[in-house]
């Protein structure tokens, strides 16, 4: 019983931890940072991240109500093809204990050759410059693997993430009937 018994895992080199990615990065407040790819052992770190979350946060980040965080669903965050996905998370590391504080994610559309990118900050960190490192790590690691451009929804609310995408160069492509906001960013204009 030291795994579960319905432990998802991706065989082979495309589920190999890449650690070549770990990096440490400040944020313009001075705000150290350790940014790595997640791990299929993150599991308790990332459920204890979504459990210190407000449910405002959780509603601007996946627009529902979030009770609880299953098993199953933290296991799309923590078992990840890195060639068709990535989730970086921002920790700290105090104590030697690891706290995440951020994470940021893309999933690539194959067809288009764009990704759309989400990121979520617990919420005694925000405003601290998190989100816009993991947007620049992020964009550095898309535009190192070749993709076009990133995609984004982000609801009308959501003030604070429509300024950064904003100032980073996204642009509106449209608003959907339900209200959420759609985002587009091309690499090709750099």
């Amino acid at each position: 019983n030291l795994i579960y018994k319905d432990q998802a895992f991706i065989p082979g080199e495309k589920g190999e931890y890449p650690e070549y990615l770990e990096n440490y990065r400040t944020t313009d407040s001075g705000l150290s940072l350790f940014f790595r790819p997640v791990k299929i052992t993150d599991e308790p770190l990332l459920k204890e991240f979504f459990y210190d979350l407000s449910d405002k946060t959780i509603y601007r980040r996946f627009f529902i109500n979030l009770l609880s965080i299953s098993h199953e669903k933290l296991q799309k965050f923590s078992v990840v093809d890195f060639n068709r996905e990535m989730v970086i998370l921002a920790v700290d590391i105090e104590n030697n204990r690891e706290s995440a504080l951020g994470i940021g994610q893309y999933i690539v559309d194959i067809l288009s050759n764009y990704a759309e990118i989400a990121f979520i900050v617990r919420d005694d960190h925000q405003k601290m410059g998190i989100g816009t490192e993991l947007l620049t790590y992020l964009t550095y690691l898309a535009k190192r693997q070749g993709l076009a451009g990133f995609t984004a929804e982000v609801l009308p609310v959501n003030k604070p993430m429509l300024s950064l995408f904003a100032k980073e160069g996204f642009e509106i492509e449209k608003k959907s009937l339900g209200g959420v906001i759609k985002l587009k960013r091309d690499f090709t204009k750099d």
